[in-house]
């Protein structure tokens, strides 16, 4: 039994290895690539994401601010980077309009 735990160990280890070589390297893209890629990995799985948000967030402290208009447009570039976590049911969003409240059952709709 021990030699099959050490076994399944040793086989997890080399998927987590594999995993972490077989990822992009964004650091070897041009921005005009990430810059293309914002927007798109809404997929990516969250190591991945981190990866890309870190290699953007490096790239976009580099720029000057004609450059970060030019990537991100004027007046972006502040708050939740890139809409990750906007409207996944975070808690945070406005009460029902109209209608009654309490535990009547029935419609809203007045």
């Amino acid at each position: 039994m021990k030699t099959m735990k050490k076994a399944l160990l040793a086989m997890c280890c080399l998927l987590m290895v594999a995993g972490a070589a077989w990822a992009v390297d964004y650091t070897s893209m041009s921005t005009e690539d990430l810059s293309r890629m914002r927007g798109t990995l809404n997929n990516a799985s969250q190591p991945e994401w981190d990866a890309f948000h870190a290699e953007w967030q490096k790239r976009l402290g580099q720029m000057t601010p004609e450059q970060r208009q030019q990537y991100i447009g004027p007046g972006r570039g502040r708050g939740m980077a890139m809409g990750r976590g906007m409207g996944r049911g975070m808690g945070w969003g406005a009460p029902p309009t109209g209608g009654t409240t309490g535990t009547g059952g029935g419609s809203n709709n007045n």
